[in-house]
């Protein structure tokens, strides 16, 4: 296991149990037994080293320690990295998993006897003590023989693993580290010129022989046979473009593992370099745990790339378990443990171990990334961090070994290491500043766009499609991307592509929904206001969806614009009441219907906050469950994410289309889409904040739209539930959408705590700490009775309840609190209605949009980024409509961020 790159990150499990499971998983087994299988190697390697410091001189040991490193450079870089070509392939391979090892082998073996017979040739140049070692004939057939020997052993491992015989690899090297020791002394007592070389190939050449014998002709064809239900195409372009990517980087890295050794000799001399040899060898043990786990991962994961984001976070947790007390033990012994070696070593390698094992700590994580982009075939990725670490070694130790020795190369690894891991942390990182996170944001939409590019339109667009270009980026963020295309002259449509699990999700969903809303009867020409689904597919590892470009412009214009907004709100409640209206029916919320609007969503906000308050969402979840539970409620087809941004309106206000369906619900609670339209309306067009705006509801007179919620409610059969109890499912649906949507919002501290916190630490005492007792159910529906602040400040809990008053006692008894008002049961006038306005959408016709006279086509939001707006304070810096944007419906930021103020700008 020769090849040190990749491996794993982030929560483990949280109890032994899970921790125990976690560790024996497949993926997991694979994995440590490959990081045993290191550790064995090592251990025994070390012993072998041992046997050669104290048989041979340091001089002798340092010219055949770089001879070897030689060789394995060459065998590392000339196999043109079909390690990971192999690892990933041949999972998928099938039938032809055996020829494709073939191939890969001998294109592994022909290219490494070139390249060594061509350095020996030139080794009088680049490296003469080998040439006085062997002599200049015998070092040309030593290169051409043990390059390819050494090429086909590193991959063997690899190929191993990619047949899920993982196992096998410590037996392996276990067996190649006895019989090197035993080489050895046998080149010792007959005094071979380069004896310890000479043992070290002809232990390879054993067991690549033996190891494959039983690969190709039992394991690779039973292989096929299982796995051929999982076989995908491969073909030579595939393999050639993964290789492309991977080999480029592959070299640096290989220069950085294995050509540091040939380096320090040329640099400082031969004792110099037997010092630096011996430290890599533990050195090399650290970073080969995380390469064993990076190499599980990328064989269990090839056949599922949306599960590799998790796989990654795990494995990177695993890989600091292993290797973080192991670099403790290297740091605090490193005297003790070069002793063994003898004096020279002590006296010149603390302090290159030490540095040495400091760096394998981040190696975990970007062994990790690594990993990850084999999976997903970010080629870029894949280029990026080993050519970074690696040139920040190589320089660094090149320009600082004349003064400080190999202490240089033990510096260069750390320093390279940790501006790399800074650099993937930053990038994947939950919440960012604005001026750094938008920046960054727009680099990601930016190369996943040039990952799908033309192939996205030609593979999901109709038949003339081909021709079709890329007009305008109108919305991208960290995980999507939605771009208007076309021909050059007609109305062309929208492709939105999605890179991360989460986000493709979102975007799988949408895309059923609207077959689905296009297949629905019930709907008739409503169907018309929503987007049509031209083609979709996976492009790249991402999913691509191209929808028609509706024409209007985001509806947050018209909210805003005082000439159009009475008609824009009107416009938007018939509109979507019409939706409700052909698809409700009424059902008694029941436990079903409680864990889905209720109890599920306070679970994800119970995740957001710390644990102290848990008890604030408990109390939530008992008024909520008491003021919804036995009522008869409206379930259908909801949006889920109701609000002015996820409209698009006609020149006066009126909506032509309604867009952004990824929250979208067959049998979702349809008054909520009024709720939060109400909210968010409020919210966007005065620039306010959502968590103080509901608390203002909740502990004064209710909203103004509070009848009109009662009036739905009555249209569609319902009963009637407590306006307040509507607020706070409202509230309640749109962050639990938004932090499972946007890790952005869950973990910006500000939108946090503004926004869910401040609501969950007052919503307890407005409650009175318990239940809301519901009054008798008549006509009018039930009352939830919920306490309110009285005139002194102090808050009069429900009677009969326990107080839960987070303030000071109050002096005197407190007043009676005052119920919230029910409804009037009488019929209810139609809303007022604008001039001009069409706010009703008749039986048979979408309605409002009125022929959609919309002035331009606009973006649909990208599926994957916070559901509508996750509202935020007022800020200076927050994003604006860009002018000349309003005609053609673009969205005001141009980085894929939510409409209105950047949550982290007013932080």
């Amino acid at each position: 296991m020769p090849d040190a790159s990749v491996g794993p990150g982030v929560p483990g499990p949280r109890s032994l149990g899970s921790l125990v499971r976690g560790w024996s998983s497949p993926a997991n087994r694979d994995g440590l037994a490959l990081v045993f299988s290191s550790g064995l190697t090592a251990l025994v390697g070390l012993a072998y080293w041992a046997v050669a410091a104290r048989t041979f001189d340091v001089e002798t040991v340092g010219r055949n320690s770089t001879l070897l490193s030689a060789m394995m450079l060459i065998g590392g870089v000339a196999h043109l990295n079909m390690t990971h070509a192999l690892l990933r392939f041949v999972p998928v391979a099938g039938a032809v998993s055996r020829r494709l090892v073939l191939g890969g082998y001998a294109v592994a073996a022909v290219l490494s006897s070139l390249v060594g017979g061509l350095f020996a040739l030139g080794a009088g140049i680049w490296a003469p003590e080998a040439v006085e070692l062997l002599g200049q004939g015998r070092l040309v057939l030593f290169f051409m023989v043990a390059a390819p020997v050494w090429a086909i052993f590193t991959v063997q491992d690899y190929v191993l693993t990619a047949v899920r015989r993982a196992t096998v690899v410590p037996l392996e090297n276990a067996v190649f580290a006895v019989l090197k020791i035993v080489l050895l002394v046998v080149a010792a007592v007959i005094a071979v010129d380069g004896g310890i070389a000479i043992s070290w190939v002809v232990a390879t050449a054993v067991m690549v022989v033996v190891v494959n014998a039983w690969l190709l002709l039992r394991v690779l064809p039973a292989h096929g046979r299982e796995r051929a239900g999982e076989a995908m195409p491969i073909t030579l372009g595939a393999v050639g473009r993964f290789v492309r990517g991977d080999y480029a980087g592959a070299i640096f890295w290989q220069a950085a593992l294995t050509g540091m050794t040939v380096l320090v000799g040329t640099r400082l001399g031969g004792e110099s370099a037997a010092v630096w040899n011996i430290v890599w060898q533990f050195g090399m043990s650290l970073f080969l745990v995380a390469s064993g786990m990076g190499q599980s991962m990328i064989a269990h994961n090839a056949t599922d790339p949306g599960r590799v984001e998790a796989a990654r976070r795990a494995m990177v947790m695993r890989s600091l378990t292993l290797v973080v007390p192991a670099s403790v033990v290297l740091i605090v012994g490193s005297p003790w443990i070069l002793s063994v070696f003898g004096t020279e070593y002590r006296d010149s390698g603390v302090g290159t171990l030490i540095l040495v094992a400091l760096a394998a700590i981040p190696n975990c994580v970007t062994s990790a990334t690594m990993s990850a982009a084999r999976v997903r075939r970010r080629t870029g990725v894949q280029f990026a961090v080993p050519a970074s670490i690696a040139s920040i070694v190589i320089v660094t130790s090149w320009l600082l070994m004349p003064m400080l020795g190999i202490l240089a190369v033990g510096i260069g690894w750390l320093l390279g290491q940790l501006v790399v891991v800074s650099v993937i942390l930053v990038g994947q990182a939950p919440w960012l500043p604005p001026l750094l996170g938008t920046r960054i944001d727009a680099a990601r939409s930016a190369a996943l766009l040039r990952r799908v590019g033309t192939k996205a339109i030609s593979s999901t667009g109709p038949e003339d499609s081909g021709h079709w270009e890329v007009r305008e980026v109108l919305s991208g963020g960290s995980e999507s991307v939605v771009v208007g295309i076309g021909p050059e002259d007609g109305p062309g449509a929208l492709l939105k592509a999605s890179d991360t699990a989460r986000s493709q999700d979102a975007l799988r969903h949408q895309t059923e929904v609207l077959a689905e809303l296009h297949a629905d009867p019930r709907l008739g020409r409503w169907a018309e206001l929503v987007p049509v689904v031209l083609g979709d597919g996976d492009v790249g590892g991402s999913y691509c969806v191209m929808e028609s470009r509706l024409g209007g412009d985001i509806g947050l214009g018209a909210l805003r614009d005082p000439h159009t907004r009475r008609t824009f709100q009107s416009s938007a409640v018939a509109t979507i009441g019409e939706l409700h209206r052909r698809t409700g029916r009424v059902v008694e919320a029941g436990d079903a219907e409680l864990r889905r609007f209720v109890h599920d969503p306070l679970d994800v906000v119970r995740g957001i906050v710390p644990r102290p308050m848990h008890d604030d969402v408990q109390v939530l979840a008992d008024a909520l469950d008491a003021g919804l539970r036995g009522r008869r409620i409206s379930v259908g087809w909801s949006h889920g994410d109701y609000n002015p941004v996820n409209v698009l309106t006609t020149a006066d206000g009126r909506i032509s289309a309604v867009i952004d369906w990824c929250d979208a619900e067959r049998d979702g609670l349809q008054v909520l889409d009024l709720v939060v339209f109400f909210q968010l309306s409020v919210a966007m067009g005065d620039e306010q904040e959502l968590g103080p705006q509901l608390l203002r509801w909740l502990s004064a007179d209710p909203p103004e739209h509070h009848v009109l919620l009662g009036r739905t409610q009555r249209m569609l059969g319902s009963d009637l539930v407590d306006t307040r109890v509507l607020l706070l499912l409202g509230w309640l649906q749109h962050v639990s959408k938004t932090a499972t949507k946007s890790t952005q919002y869950a973990s910006n501290p500000v939108w946090n705590r503004r926004n869910v916190r401040m609501v969950l630490r007052q919503v307890p005492a407005l409650l009175g700490g318990s239940r809301p007792e519901p009054s008798a159910r008549g006509l009018d529906g039930p009352t939830v009775s919920m306490a309110v602040p009285s005139a002194t400040g102090a808050v009069a809990p429900v009677p009969g309840a326990p107080a839960r008053n987070r303030g000071a006692a109050p002096s005197s008894p407190p007043p009676r609190p005052r119920p919230m008002p029910a409804v009037p049961p009488r019929p209810m006038p139609a809303p007022p209605r604008p001039d001009a306005a069409s706010v009703a959408a008749p039986a048979d016709g979408p309605g409002p949009q009125a022929g959609r006279p919309g002035t331009g086509a606009a973006p649909h939001p990208a599926a994957g980024e916070p559901p509508g707006r996750p509202v935020m304070a007022p800020s200076r810096t927050a994003p604006r409509p860009r002018p000349g944007n309003e005609g053609r419906g673009d969205r005001p930021s141009g980085n894929g961020a939510p409409v209105g103020p950047d949550p982290a700008a007013s932080a």
